[in-house]
């Protein structure tokens, strides 16, 4: 009987560790593949410069 209660748990905290890799690298992969501001143009990064 105690058996059956450490599979369920240790079934439990795999599933807990394996949802939260999928939310991670969902997240990760939203970040890096997602939708990202323009460039700015070369030399500008920092705003225009005036003399």
């Amino acid at each position: 009987m105690t058996n059956d209660i450490a599979d369920r748990w240790i079934q439990r905290v795999t599933l807990a560790a394996m949802v939260a890799m999928a939310a991670a690298l969902l997240t990760v992969g939203a970040r890096l593949y997602g939708p990202q501001q323009p460039r700015p143009p070369a030399g500008a990064a920092d705003g225009v410069r005036t003399p």
